[in-house]
């Protein structure tokens, strides 16, 4: 069952992941939606940890990157999917308008849930 809010738009984006003031990981941010995404990295996070992502907005490099609140809501081998503190955050919703004014139809993802083998909270 899909419990994603929104349009999920494919990207491919490096992000920071911090779990703690000095222990940072980098990803691959490849799935967006405005109450979640999917991040390509280690998944070495523990479920429903708090972390804060950081995403470089296209087009705003000369500003500072914003820092988003999240919580690890899934995981898999090959990275984890996460949920917003905050449904839509103001940073979120600033890419996921570049992409659609930007990109060509075909970057939408169609198929529902395609991480494989994730582990739900029950």
């Amino acid at each position: 069952m899909e419990h994603r809010w929104g349009e999920r738009f494919a990207v491919d984006l490096a992000v920071r992941v911090a779990g703690r003031a000095y222990n940072v990981r980098r990803g691959r941010l490849v799935d967006l939606s405005v109450s979640g995404a999917y991040i390509n990295m280690s998944p070495d996070l523990r479920l429903l940890s708090r972390v804060r992502i950081a995403i470089a907005l296209p087009q705003r490099l000369a500003h500072p990157t914003p820092m988003i609140a999240a919580f690890v809501a899934r995981k898999a081998k090959a990275g984890v999917g996460v949920e917003w503190c905050e449904h839509a955050p103001k940073p979120v919703l600033e890419l996921l308008r570049y992409i659609a004014t930007h990109r060509p139809e075909r970057h939408r993802v169609a198929e529902p849930a395609p991480y494989p083998r994730l582990r739900r909270l029950r």
